[in-house]
């Protein structure tokens, strides 16, 4: 039945818009079992081995961590932008991003398992995530001396609680709000989530940007850029982007959301997947041309590192896979349009996201001074493991947050106005 036979009743029947209960239960389960078993072994393949296999280890539970917690990030954001631009054709859509926003609480335990594993398994072995925490290794550095202020333990550790409260409480407000609505019908919550995502947004943007300096920009302390920030803003909104619109299209293809989610929507949805990829694209050549301009060794230095051996391949792979080929692919108006080259770019896109977390992290596994192993693989199984671990968590921990609520918000002012979505451009 197409969407314009199907009525207002037919379309919220709870048949379509609420999954069976114990959906999915067994393989969510099996995830985040498996999730865990992948973190340990990471960890085990970490402390038994020397420092080089101790900090490709460490380095790949963070990057883990950091794509999952950059993923529940953006869709913060996203929730955020819907409300504060009255964003009524996105109202059937909202709901899945609000469950990978309300999964935050994922990536900060992550993050924070990441701390507290440097700090108290490996740094005792020798093997520190970020440099400047090795006292004898900083010693005599002109630039960290400068840079102290900032970068000392115990305002590190204050940041990263700041960060993890502004996050979670958000993320608590927000479904909270959402969900409530659904059982209440109060039309002003609507309002009240709009007024509260005008104070968020400001809020997840500084506090990302600066948790992006500190736990990644910070595991090269020389390294500085004004511009990381929303580069990790611009990488995680296409990730986010994408796996959300993966989410709509496999519960669409398993029979559900007819007439709430339709190819409207979809073609909004691939045009913010296209419209950040540029911006992504934009961001991440400006970042490098004014690095490359300015000449400086500090800042160079990063690039550099990452122009030689086995990582100038990944140096290549990014450009091309990140933007050009799904530039390419999306551009025209009827492949927006198209479930199934929508989710192939969606899943290509996820995997494009894993590389480029793996080309600015993965070199700082390599032993300080760059004298690691010649021998050493561009991929090792801990690489693997580490990155594999908190994504099979974080989808497990989805899985269940999807199947637990209506898949759509079914009492919010402005659903009419997305169940009649219709794009003229």
């Amino acid at each position: 039945m197409s969407h314009a036979a199907m009525s207002h009743d037919m379309i919220l029947e709870r048949d379509n818009v609420v999954l069976s209960e114990g959906s999915g239960r067994s393989i969510s389960f099996g995830l985040i079992g498996l999730g865990g078993l992948m973190l340990l072994l990471t960890v085990l393949g970490g402390l038994t081995g020397d420092v080089a296999a101790g900090r490709i280890a460490i380095h790949s539970i963070h990057m883990g961590a950091v794509i999952v917690l950059g993923i529940s990030l953006a869709a913060m954001l996203i929730v955020m932008i819907f409300h504060q631009t009255n964003a009524g054709w996105a109202t059937t859509v909202r709901r899945q991003f609000e469950n990978m926003m309300s999964c935050v609480w994922v990536g900060t335990l992550l993050i924070a398992g990441v701390i507290i594993l440097n700090l108290f398994a490996f740094m005792p072995k020798g093997v520190f995530l970020w440099e400047w925490m090795d006292a004898e290794h900083v010693a005599g550095d002109v630039l960290y001396q400068a840079k102290k202020a900032y970068l000392n333990d115990t305002f590190f550790y204050v940041r990263a609680v700041v960060y993890f409260a502004v996050w979670l409480l958000l993320a608590a407000a927000l479904y909270g709000m959402s969900t409530r609505q659904d059982e209440e019908g109060d039309k002003w919550i609507t309002a009240r989530a709009r007024k509260l995502s005008a104070v968020g947004i400001p809020l997840v943007g500084f506090t990302s940007a600066f948790a992006a300096f500190d736990w990644i920009m910070g595991l090269d302390y020389h390294f500085y850029s004004t511009m990381f920030g929303v580069f990790y803003f611009a990488q995680n909104m296409v990730a986010a982007l994408t796996l959300g619109t993966l989410i709509l299209l496999v519960l669409r293809f398993f029979g559900r959301l007819h007439g709430a989610f339709t190819a409207e929507h979809l073609h909004d949805l691939g045009k913010l997947i296209f419209g950040f990829t540029v911006f992504w694209a934009y961001i991440s050549f400006s970042q490098y041309f004014l690095i490359w301009y300015a000449n400086l060794p500090e800042e160079t230095a990063y690039f550099v590192k990452r122009k030689e051996g086995h990582w100038e391949i990944v140096s290549w792979i990014i450009p091309i896979g990140h933007f050009i080929a799904p530039f390419i692919w999306l551009i025209p108006r009827p492949a927006r349009r198209n479930g199934l080259v929508v989710g192939i770019a969606c899943v290509w896109l996820l995997l494009m996201h894993i590389v480029d977390v793996f080309w600015y992290i993965g070199p700082e596994a390599e032993l300080p001074h760059g004298d690691a192993p010649s021998h050493a693989a561009l991929v090792d199984w801990r690489h693997v493991t580490g990155v594999l671990g908190p994504i099979c968590i974080f989808l497990g921990v989805l899985m269940r947050r999807i199947a637990r609520s209506p898949l759509i918000p079914l009492r919010d002012p402005r659903l009419h106005e997305a169940l009649h979505h219709e794009n003229y451009v």
